[in-house]
């Protein structure tokens, strides 16, 4: 019988060889606890297909090799157009952006944050992560937002760095397989996907990470161990819905770690990985934990409460089938990163998972079987994630699940190669076939390059009002504080707000939004209406016009994006029922762009006003 080349560090019970297969009667819980450094391939066959067995290591296969050589060197120079483009770019941190640039400037002050970004619910997603990886490069930025997308990169960077570190342990097969599914999922998400700060995207790679991790976890491997917890906290704590999810992954590594520390051959290298792990573990959830027992009502205390008494309703499990469904479905959605049209989509995908489950447990290969369980509890925690969701079903708030897509592909594939690596001596090529295609994946992404429309438009809103900046920071230097700002509509308004309080900050004034957003922007960038001196009312919509008749309050300062003929163009336009004509959304034609254009410029129309005396909330 061949044997294996065990990779550096094998020794103690770290995992060297491609894996572990049970082969003949090998008892399953043996084998999942057997020493990956002595795992051998009972069954291999001899001769010339001797080393085409799903648990033989391809550590002499060079052409694969020097594929994966190729593949990283091209990921290199994706990473260095993208960091290039980062840092180019004259981009603002506006809206949700704008608040997590504001709690990342205040890492290492007396501010800290100990919770993560707010949540529509009325409290923050779990903890502060997010933040501290970003402040570094935020700094070196001088406080610009690109500062946000350079740290974003860095943070999905390290994710995919984790991702391969822990699949290049398990062998040169998992790791071309994993590097390829991998690449197709950035393909989904776009280039810009990884330098986009917005916390329900940047857990969606981290999230990948954790359940390789995982599956690696459950096998004995330390490193994997430490990169299930860094990558599943991380993915936790920028957005509560990765709870159910990274729950399911914890539970897959505990499981598989505690019976090797239970029953294992080197229960003292399992006990200390362990150990590790759940020391890791405890030192990033450090600072949501002090939150917790310094706040009352803390905030783990609240999102808890609301998960078990939570008094809105869910969106249901139909949709949370579809959601599922629709990332398991064809054509993948997690490569072609749109969204599904179908109301009842066939999750081909989930059938094909099922398929690789039995035929891993009927083949007796323990990596392989390990992965597919771990792939179907993760897609149940999915459904039931995306079911309970509350409130208005955003297509953001669904977009992670596009990870269990990716996930269920690379088991099918898994499977199939193993079994006709078992079969065909030319199935040993299979590997190098996975790195040719992940060379071939990067290189669409670095021509194609970024799609940058999403986050352009984000900043575009504001930049069109900028001119009403200068002049409201003007009558604030003459106006006695504090000031309370109040936006209207929490629209455009709301993003003037958030860059207003940057700059007063910077400029010594004392102006903060009401103290009941404590929870959005931090309690110290917050005025309590009652001992406000002014109010300063950002405008948009209807409410422009109610301020301009009330003789307390003057403008300030005004955009206004339309001729009074546009406006009445617009509101002709507006009254249109867009649902019921065939021209509309689905199928726009040339009154329907026209209302876009005119909506999209109307959506910036605002008007600054300031009390006269004190708030009429507050008449003193």
């Amino acid at each position: 019988m061949a044997t294996h080349d065990v990779a550096p560090g094998a020794a103690g019970g770290i995992e060297g060889p491609d894996d572990e297969s049970l082969g003949g009667d090998t008892d399953l819980l043996a084998a999942i606890l057997a020493d990956p450094a002595d795992a051998a391939e009972p069954s291999a066959p001899t001769g010339p297909a001797e080393r085409t067995g799903p648990g033989v290591d391809d550590g002499h296969d060079r052409v694969t090799s020097w594929l994966l050589v190729a593949a990283a060197a091209v990921g290199l120079i994706l990473l260095v157009t993208l960091i290039v483009k980062v840092m180019t770019w004259d981009w603002i941190a506006v809206g949700d952006y704008g608040t997590i640039r504001l709690h990342t400037l205040d890492v290492g002050t007396s501010h800290t944050p100990l919770l993560g970004v707010y949540s529509r619910w009325g409290w923050n997603h779990p903890g502060p992560l997010l933040f501290y990886v970003l402040a570094p490069f935020l700094r070196l930025s001088g406080g610009d937002g690109h500062g946000l997308l350079l740290g974003a990169l860095v943070a999905n960077t390290a994710a995919v760095v984790g991702t391969l570190w822990v699949a290049a342990r398990a062998g040169r097969r998992w790791l071309a397989l994993t590097a390829v599914v991998l690449a197709l999922l950035i393909c989904g998400l776009d280039t810009a996907g990884l330098i986009d700060p917005w916390n329900p995207y940047t857990l969606i790679v981290p999230l990948f990470a954790a359940t390789i991790a995982a599956w690696r976890a459950a096998l004995g491997d330390r490193v994997a161990a430490v990169v299930l917890m860094v990558a599943g906290s991380f993915a936790v704590q920028s957005h509560v819905l990765a709870g159910p999810p990274v729950a399911v992954l914890l539970g897959v590594g505990v499981v598989g770690l505690g019976l090797r520390c239970w029953r294992g051959p080197d229960r003292r290298h399992d006990r200390f990985t362990a150990l590790i792990a759940v020391g890791v573990g405890v030192v990033l959830w450090i600072p949501p934990i002090i939150e917790q027992f310094t706040h009352s009502p803390g905030n783990l205390g609240q999102i808890i409460d609301f998960a078990l008494h939570g008094d809105e309703t869910p969106v249901g499990w139909a949709l949370g089938a579809r959601v599922v469904g629709r990332a398991l479905s064809l054509p993948p959605t997690w490569i072609t990163g749109g969204l599904s049209s179908e109301l009842r989509p066939i999750p081909w995908a989930l059938f094909g998972l099922l398929a690789a489950t039995l035929w891993a447990w009927r083949r007796r290969w323990t990596s392989e079987l390990v992965l597919c369980v771990t792939t179907l509890l993760l897609t149940l925690a999915a459904f039931v994630g995306s079911a309970r969701v509350t409130g208005v079903a955003f297509p953001y708030l669904f977009r992670w699940v596009w990870v269990v897509g990716a996930l269920a592909w690379l088991c099918i594939v898994a499977v199939v190669v193993a079994e006709l690596r078992s079969r065909w001596t030319w199935a040993r090529f299979a590997p190098a076939a996975l790195a040719g295609g992940t060379i071939v994946v990067l290189l669409v992404l670095v021509v194609r390059g970024p799609d940058l429309t999403d986050l352009k438009r984000v900043d575009a809103p504001l930049r069109a009002v900028s001119s009403v900046i200068d002049p409201t920071m003007d009558a604030l230097r003459e106006a006695p504080g504090p000031v309370v700002m109040t936006p209207t509509a929490f629209g455009i308004d709301s993003s003037l707000g958030i860059e207003l309080l940057g700059r007063t900050a910077d400029a010594g004034l004392d102006v903060g939004f009401p103290s009941d957003l404590g929870y959005v922007f931090g309690a110290h960038r917050t005025v309590d209406p009652a001992q406000a001196q002014r109010e300063l009312v950002l405008a948009s919509g209807p409410a422009r016009a109610t301020y301009a008749a009330d003789p307390n309050y003057v403008v300030v300062a005004e955009f206004e994006p339309l001729t009074p003929e546009e406006w009445a163009e617009f509101d002709q336009l507006n009254a249109i029922d867009w649902g019921s004509r065939p021209d509309g959304a689905t199928n726009p034609g040339p009154e329907y762009r026209r209302y876009q254009e005119l909506s999209d410029k109307a959506y910036t129309a605002l008007t600054v006003f300031l009390s006269v005396g004190r708030p009429s909330s507050n008449p003193g």
